[in-house]
């Protein structure tokens, strides 16, 4: 029996079709899979999304930690330089803290000794001693302070500031008292300088 479809004895001009694991030639176009051109970037869009809301619920969590909303804030003493001597804040029902750091001149870079003397106040919960820079932000930097065993309501720590690349920096130093009713803050301003510089020249 003969093949009718080569009845002219010509050779037969049919491209063989390829097999199944032969590799496509250089002129083909590989398809991609249908929906696959916008299934990554989703991907990337719900990841993105997800971390945004995580990122979300810290902050709206961690927020009243790290800034906790302040009942009453103490006026400044201007006429007290925070970095040659003790200052005493007061508030408006006569209570006052008193506060100290040593060494004298507040060096950056450098461990510090805190101290905050409680007078006229009910006992805090917990006292913690905030640094903010005023001329530049220079991030988080508040420490933990704890009573001190001579229960004088005296509170105690350790500090350190960081070296600005400013010649001169002012500084505003909270000490925060949590009570039960709120949080107080008692304001110190005081003026660092790099090595080799004056505070206030």
């Amino acid at each position: 029996m003969t093949d009718q479809s080569n009845q002219t004895g010509a050779p037969d001009q049919r491209e063989p079709r390829p097999r199944r694991d032969q590799a496509p030639g250089p002129g083909s176009v590989r398809t991609a899979p249908w929906g696959s051109h916008w299934l990554r970037p989703l991907l990337w869009l719900t990841a993105a999304v997800l971390a945004a809301a995580v990122i979300g619920v810290a902050v709206y969590k961690t927020w009243p930690i790290l800034f906790p909303p302040v009942a009453e804030r103490a006026p400044l003493n201007p006429a007290c330089d925070l970095a040659a001597t003790e200052c005493t804040v007061r508030f408006a029902d006569g209570g006052s803290v008193a506060l100290a750091i040593r060494p004298r001149g507040i060096p950056t870079a450098h461990p510090l000794t805190v101290a905050a003397r409680l007078t006229g106040l009910p006992p805090p919960e917990r006292v913690e001693l905030d640094f903010a820079g005023l001329d530049m932000d220079m991030g988080y930097n508040r420490v933990s302070l704890a009573p001190a065993p001579d229960g004088r309501n005296r509170w105690t720590g350790t500090a350190m500031l960081p070296v600005c690349v400013r010649a001169r920096m002012t500084w505003e130093a909270r000490v925060l008292l949590h009570l039960p009713k709120g949080t107080l803050a008692a304001p110190f301003r005081f003026e660092t300088a790099r090595p080799g510089d004056t505070p206030g020249t």
